[in-house]
């Protein structure tokens, strides 16, 4: 796990200093470059394999190719004996070379035979060409703009910030979307110049020719006909498989454990696996009424870990803007606060982590999809009724009604209901009138169809998983799993993420991911003989501090300084009258808007910090 910087083109002496030097966390082990003419990148390292030998960047014979690295390629084992079979001779023991030597014997065709978590940066100087790639779920972030024949590109955006490189102006588009969904999605970020490159995305610049980004992989499932017996089997085979290469490491490793059934089958898979008792780590909120410690402390104690908390109380909430300031832009979720104490407790006694990230959209994990089937038979037994009375009743019932989000929804495409939802509706009225006036007709929804129309359309289930696998997931989960490790320089590995694993998941039918009891149903039968049946019940409370007491106690004070009286109201970026409404709804509790309260308070501390708001 590392950080990578560089451009093609040209730039004043010292900028890729610069860039390296504001993402030392990434990678406090190494520092790393390269210099071809007009073209210089680099490496901050965090050295997990080969930790001598693997310096960065890493050429091959003669020079002519060079590459940097960020993540980690779990089967390079399997690579480099396949490669040295067809004549390539190594000069490391890393995974990194393989990347040079794949890239020679296939070309551009050399992602598709990674498994992984990466961004890449290889160097061609032969063809004078640059070849930026990023792994197919997006796990590793990778950022780039290009202006008058350069090409900057980083693993952050601070990155391209301390370099001076043209990011241009604040996204208000991009904002806008914020705070419809949380993230601000790919190829988005919050400056206008500035783009990411899609997960699965490839990018190709030749000097005097602007960038080429292209999709070497998308999730598109199409469902099969599986037997239950024959599908369990081939997912303990799969998953099984996913932990053991992600074991490689040459430094210490452990493991998230909340308790939940994901991060459990993980510890217990690591255990058969493992010679050493394994290190499980788990944090928990004082005045969280549904603590989840008993149940992360049947696994450990079921296979034998060497087991650490942390008890993290409202007081410790001085490190938000901290932990805020981690993602250079707005970033929504509330769950990046214990993610950060989590990475940084487990780092204290390991450098890297395994954890249970993608069983919920890989396995229907989220309550979420169970209702959004309900709303769609309701829909499908309502009919027209929905399509009219829907949008009638929502205009006519108060808006501090409890059920007028659920009222309004019933009216809309449940696709749509599902992407983008009332909350698209309702994130007009919150801005003030010049920003609105900015965004030109732009829609969340038309900007994230495809990725739930990418679903099987003969499994509804299959379009909402899809959605999250190809938006939510990138977008939001990985991106606050990315800067919240990184921050403590700690890499984690996320099992359940093996393309293998998802492609596999993307093929079965809603009823082996979902029945009577909630969600994951495959996956908890395959691993009911290994995991305690406390473990199994079905339950589904999420990663997330206790925000809305937080928003009516420890952290109101915010909501009037930085949101009612606040200077994004003063300027008119966000609209006085609305967002009071939202305030004064929570603290009474007649409405519970402690998604939305949260996005605005996170915008508008950022624009304060950034945009001199």
């Amino acid at each position: 796990m590392c950080g990578i910087a560089g451009y093609a083109g040209s730039a004043p002496p010292g900028r890729l200093g610069a860039m390296l030097g504001s993402i030392v966390h990434r990678g406090p082990d190494q520092e790393g470059t390269a210099h071809f003419d007009d073209v210089q990148f680099g490496i901050r390292r965090l050295c997990i394999i080969d930790v001598e030998g693997g310096r960065q960047p890493v050429p091959n014979e003669d020079g002519t190719i060079s590459v940097v690295l960020n993540g980690e390629i779990y089967n390079y084992v399997e690579l480099r004996r396949e490669l040295e079979n067809h004549g390539h001779r190594f000069q490391t023991n890393g995974d990194t070379e393989t990347i040079v030597h794949l890239y020679e014997e296939h070309g551009d065709d050399f992602v598709h035979h990674l498994n992984g978590m990466f961004a890449i940066c290889l160097w061609d100087d032969r063809r004078k060409r640059m070849l930026l790639a990023r792994d197919r779920l997006g796990k590793k972030p990778l950022y780039w703009c290009y202006r008058d024949g350069t090409l900057w590109f980083a693993s952050e955006l601070k990155a391209l910030l301390a370099a001076e490189a043209p990011v241009g102006d604040v996204n208000w588009e991009a904002v806008y979307h914020y705070l419809v969904l949380g993230y601000i999605p790919h190829p988005l970020t919050i400056y206008t110049d500035v783009h990411q490159l899609p997960p699965g995305g490839m990018l190709i610049y030749e000097p005097g020719r602007s960038p080429k980004v292209d999709r070497y992989w998308e999730l598109r499932p199409r469902i099969r006909t599986w037997d239950e017996a024959e599908a369990i089997e081939r997912l303990r085979e799969l998953l099984r498989d996913a932990v053991r290469i992600r074991l490689r490491s040459d430094v210490p490793l452990g493991a998230f454990l909340s308790g939940g059934v994901d991060s459990s089958i993980i510890v217990a898979l690591m255990a058969q696996l493992s010679r050493t008792p394994v290190k499980t780590f788990h944090i928990r909120f004082s005045d969280d009424p549904h603590p989840e410690h008993e149940y992360a402390r049947a696994v450990a104690e079921r296979f034998g870990t060497d087991h650490h908390e942390l008890v993290v109380t409202p007081e410790r909430m001085d490190i938000l803007d901290r932990v805020l300031d981690l993602y250079d832009e707005p970033f929504g979720d509330a769950s990046a606060v214990p993610t950060w104490y989590v990475s940084g407790l487990t780092r204290q006694h390991v450098t890297v982590a395994l954890a249970g990230d993608g069983g919920d959209e890989n396995f229907a994990g989220y309550t979420r999809y169970r209702q959004a089937l309900e709303y769609l038979r309701l829909r499908r037994w309502l009919g027209p009724l929905c399509a009219v009375g829907g949008p009638l009743l929502w205009w006519l019932t108060p808006h501090s009604f409890p059920g007028r989000r659920m009222i309004r929804a019933l009216g809309m495409n449940p696709l749509r209901d599902f992407a983008a939802g009332v909350a698209e509706l309702e994130t007009r009225s919150l801005l003030g009138p010049a920003v609105r006036a900015t965004l030109n007709g732009a829609s969340t929804w038309e900007l994230v169809r495809p990725d739930i129309e990418a679903g099987d359309p003969a499994d509804p289930l299959s379009r909402f998983t899809t959605f999250d696998a190809r938006r939510y997931l990138p977008d939001d989960i990985l991106v606050k799993v990315d800067r919240a490790s990184m921050a403590h320089a700690l890499e984690v590995r996320a099992p359940l993420l093996d393309y293998r694993v998802v492609e596999f998941a993307a093929s079965l039918p809603a009823e082996l991911k979902m029945d009577a009891a909630g969600g994951k149903r495959l996956l908890k039968r395959a691993f009911a003989d290994l995991l305690p049946e406390s473990v199994l019940e079905p339950r589904k409370r999420g990663f997330s501090p206790p925000l809305t007491r937080w928003l009516s106690g420890e952290l109101s004070h915010l909501l009037d300084s930085d949101l009612v009286h606040g200077p994004l109201v003063c300027e008119g970026i966000l609209n006085h009258a609305a967002v009071k409404t939202l305030v004064d709804e929570h603290r009474s509790g007649r409405r519970d808007h402690r998604s939305v309260l949260w996005r605005l308070l996170v915008l508008s501390r950022w624009l304060q910090k950034h945009a001199g708001c």
